[in-house]
């Protein structure tokens, strides 16, 4: 409880305990919600709670996070919606059933939104935290997945409405991160900023407004860890077979314009990538941009060292780099 949404400053909660669902169907047995009627499907009630959390606050400024489970595992869907894809051929029927239960669920909300009159003056964010898992959903052209910090991994559509603000039919290719939704909504409510803590976004207000792009600042992702799981192709253990590959291994990176700079703690490797032109990130550049790998490289262990971010100071003996993906270094052996 003093990790979750209301010791967060929420006002109200509903099913937000933990990091997964252990299924999609009722009986949850959730210590943050109560049961529903055997078989109720997670999606269609969370749907339902934010639905009623509108109406309730109809008629004063509100903020709604419905963070949905789906399309997270255990892949379960309803086997009305399974049936269609199969009948489809859909390589992946349940997963694809999840989505439209999604996909249906926006839908209400946006519908309730409009029977209240409330659409016009209302921002509505449509987003993920992560991409797809590699080897349930295709990622392609994008290389990497959910856990891997190369773009299948990080890079995820938004989508964005508020009539009264945004031109319809509008887009916008400016980078931005979860981190900036923060001073976003602040500025749009007129809100003070915490002042107990840092502040690592930047507003995007105005490119809802229409501006093209934002001053050009650098982006990081910090992730001083290992993480198992096939789909990353990047990494494999010294022993034992080459599956599992490690989805991430402690790095730091950093994205400035179009440029993406990788730094692998456990051998100090680089890789840098030009995403516009290279979204697949299959040419590292480090050898034929030797100046902007170095200046990117010390701004990136510059804010490493300014924000104090924790970071791996020995080899892990049980690691070790595979020489058939990317060039990233020449270890002969394991540390």
């Amino acid at each position: 409880p003093e990790a979750g949404p209301i010791a967060k400053g929420f006002d109200h909660n509903v099913g937000g305990y933990q990091a997964m669902p252990h299924v999609h169907f009722s009986p949850y047995n959730s210590p943050a919600m109560n049961n529903g009627p055997d078989g109720e499907y997670l999606t269609d009630r969370f749907t339902d709670e934010a639905i009623q959390f509108i109406q309730s606050n109809r008629d004063r400024p509100f903020f709604l996070y419905l963070a949905h489970w789906a399309l997270h595992t255990p892949i379960q869907a309803k086997a009305d919606k399974i049936a269609v894809y199969e009948r489809a051929g859909h390589p992946n029927p349940p997963y694809a059933a999840m989505i439209e239960s999604v996909d249906e669920s926006v839908g209400r909300v946006m519908q309730n939104l409009d029977d209240l009159g409330l659409s016009d003056n209302t921002l509505i964010i449509f987003s993920a935290d992560h991409g797809g898992v590699a080897n349930i959903t295709d990622l392609s052209p994008l290389r990497g997945g959910k856990g891997s910090l190369y773009e299948g991994g990080i890079r995820v559509s938004t989508c964005v409405t508020w009539p009264e603000v945004i031109k319809p039919g509008s887009s916008c290719d400016t980078p931005l991160t979860s981190v900036d939704l923060l001073p976003t909504f602040a500025e749009i409510a007129d809100a003070q900023l915490p002042k107990n803590q840092p502040v690592d976004g930047r507003s995007f207000l105005p490119l809802l407004k229409g501006k093209k792009e934002l001053d050009e600042r650098a982006i990081f992702w910090h992730y001083p860890l290992y993480l198992t799981g096939s789909g990353a192709g990047k990494v494999k253990p010294v022993h034992g077979t080459i599956e599992p590959y490690w989805r991430a291994v402690p790095a730091t990176v950093m994205r400035k314009g179009d440029w993406k700079i990788f730094y692998f703690y456990e051998d100090k490797s680089v890789e840098l990538y030009d995403v516009k032109n290279d979204i697949s990130e299959k040419k590292n550049l480090t050898t034929e941009q030797t100046e902007r790998t170095a200046t990117m490289k010390k701004e990136l262990l510059t804010w490493v060292k300014n924000t104090k971010a924790p970071t791996p100071d020995k080899l892990n003996p049980k690691f070790g780099r595979t020489s058939e993906t990317a060039p990233v270094g020449k270890r002969q052996k394991a540390p």
